[in-house]
């Protein structure tokens, strides 16, 4: 941190930026603080009176030149950003909330999860299973509270991060947990390339870092294959989903608790079982107790409407990849799937020809990406109906007329929501909310 009476700017004012700014009110009570925002509409929080802020033109200008010791980023501004690489060579220190957080504490076992999907579920799953160990487990990051609001926890604590908070992390954790890797976020980094270097920076901050990898995910297994000492699960040994079972060296593991759903998330499981083995925290392999885990909101999330009706919200469900395992969980029944949102570049080819040979399907397609997923559907599938809605609205309303008994509606968008929704719990809470104006309950 910069000595005497710093000037430091926080860049963001989402929960991250407030974050920040207490953690700096606290330990540097010295400094000079600014708010930096790109939106020039933009107004100060009121829970942050006193604090200047600058915006638009006036904010970019500042941190070009230079007029911090040092800014905080919040993990939605892109490292990529013209203005970092003029205010770096000015002289101004970049860093990052997580930075802070390892900065303050000297926590003992830390557990860093990331991947494409799959690291809200893992994280969620180790802490949970440390729990039932009766470990003092803290979770904390992208999914869940933001670290430098919290300690670490006396035994453990897991951190779930993006590939934001991977991009700019200069410290690295004492192991590091890769669940997949799968196109995204590519206007963010730049490249699909920067954005898998992105989060694979986790394994080569810090050498003494143990690692743990799906070995089922074909990039992990390339990009990590130069690596002396990767513990790899779902592979022929250890912790593996087998037929939609969690299996340890091929032999089946009795669970105690409430399973996640889907065939995807057993993997999920048995990269939080291979840590928490690891650990300590299971004391016979082939037992595990999952403790108070239940099912994340927004993931899979499962309702029961009448006429034998199943709507499922998988709202998080942001690439195609996702939205095939959705699918998946429904073999023998017709889906109704609401599809699009924000563009990141994703290519819907392959979940369009996975339509047409599943068959049994009607798409209803949602801006900014339902018209190229329309058109993929056109060409790789078209005996699949697909109508292109103004909003999730009209959606809903077509989705009424035309369900019938035992199919299922199903929000898996394949995109995020940034194009009509703050966030993905936004666009759940959206899709609930019809669910229960045009249904009514069983």
């Amino acid at each position: 941190m910069p000595q005497g009476s710093p000037k430091i700017g926080i860049w963001g004012l989402g929960r991250d930026g407030e974050a920040a700014v207490r953690h700096l009110l606290e330990t540097q009570p010295e400094a000079a603080l600014t708010l930096l925002s790109d939106n020039d509409a933009e107004k100060a929080p009121a829970s942050l009176p006193g604090i200047p802020l600058l915006t638009g033109d006036a904010a970019r200008t500042a941190i070009s030149e230079s007029a911090f010791d040092l800014i905080v980023k919040s993990p939605g501004v892109p490292i990529i950003r013209p203005e970092i690489a003029a205010g770096e060579a000015k002289g101004t220190r970049f860093t990052s909330g997580t930075n802070l957080w390892f900065e303050a504490n000297a926590p003992q076992r830390t557990v860093a999860v990331t991947g494409t999907k799959g690291k809200s579920t893992t994280s969620l799953l180790l802490h949970h299973i440390a729990g039932a160990k009766g470990a003092k487990s803290q979770l904390l990051g992208n999914g869940g509270v933001p670290a430098l609001t919290q300690k670490p926890g006396e035994d453990l604590t897991v951190l779930e991060l993006s590939s934001y908070q991977c991009a700019d992390l200069a410290h690295g954790p004492d192991f590091a947990v890769f669940t997949n890797l799968f196109p995204e976020h590519v206007p963010w980094h730049g490249s699909v390339e920067d954005y898998y270097a992105a989060k694979l920076r986790l394994a080569s901050i810090d050498p003494k870092t143990r690692v743990f990898a799906n070995a089922r995910d074909k990039g992990l297994r390339e990009r990590l294959a130069g690596l002396p000492d990767v513990t790899w699960f779902n592979g022929t040994s250890g912790y593996a989903e087998t037929d939609s079972s969690l299996t340890f060296d091929g032999a089946p593991v009795q669970i105690r608790g409430t399973l996640p759903r889907g065939s995807h998330n057993i993997g999920n499981l048995a990269g939080a079982a291979a840590v928490a083995f690891e650990l300590g925290l299971i004391d016979d392999p082939l037992a595990l107790d999952l403790g108070t885990y239940g099912d994340l909101p927004h993931r899979l999330q499962l309702f029961d409407l009448p006429q034998g009706i199943t709507a499922v919200d998988d709202s998080i469900s942001t690439i195609p990849e996702a939205t095939m395992a959705a699918f998946a969980l429904f073999p023998d029944r017709r889906i109704h799937a609401i599809l699009g949102g924000s563009d990141r570049g994703q290519d819907y080819r392959a979940l369009a020809r996975y339509l047409g040979e599943r068959g049994d399907a009607h798409a209803y397609l949602l801006p900014h990406t339902g018209e190229r997923i329309a058109q993929d559907l056109a060409r790789e599938a078209p005996q699949i109906p697909a109508a292109v809605c103004a909003d999730l609205v009209e959606a809903m309303e077509r989705i009424k007329a035309a369900a019938q008994p035992g199919d299922v509606i199903l929000l898996s968008p394949a995109a995020p929501s940034h194009s009509q929704y703050a966030n993905f719990e936004e666009r759940g809470r959206h899709f609930q909310s019809l669910l229960s104006a045009t249904f009514s309950p069983a």
